[in-house]
């Protein structure tokens, strides 16, 4: 008879539960990312790139993956935000699309940055993502002030 291997100790199973942060921060990334069933992850990070809160699926993204990614986008968005704000165009949403899904993006204020990732989806409205983002990055905004 055959055994069934375990598992080490450290080693956790990817899970479809959603991971809904530390603090109020995380609390409505998650309301976000549970109500939009595309999204993988949000994070919102400082103005060095450190995490402030995130929501995540872990079955979908890793904590890690996902805190790698708010840091790698943190200075790009800062500059585009300060280019838009320097035009008087006010706050921006950017989106990036690829293959593999796609990265919504936006400072909500005091040098922070907010941002996701979305699995690929056919047939995207990308006015939806943006006003359902802006939604959240306004909503982040309020926690900061």
């Amino acid at each position: 008879m055959s055994q069934i291997p375990t598992a080490d100790a450290d080693e956790q199973p990817p899970s479809d539960e959603l991971f809904s942060g530390f603090s109020e921060f995380g609390e409505a990334l998650a309301a976000h990312v549970g109500a939009e069933p595309h999204i993988r992850g949000a994070i919102l990070t400082d103005a060095e790139g450190d995490p402030i809160d995130f929501a995540h699926r872990p079955g979908e993204v890793s904590a890690l993956d996902l805190q790698i990614v708010g840091a790698q986008v943190e200075q790009t968005t800062l500059r585009a935000q300060a280019w838009c704000s320097f035009r008087g165009l006010g706050r921006c949403e950017i989106l990036i699309e690829a293959s593999h899904g796609m990265l919504l993006t936006s400072s909500p204020g005091n040098g922070s940055v907010l941002s996701a990732l979305l699995r690929p989806i056919p047939d995207t409205d990308p006015e939806h993502l943006l006003a359902s983002f802006a939604a959240l990055r306004r909503r982040v905004a309020e926690l900061i002030a």
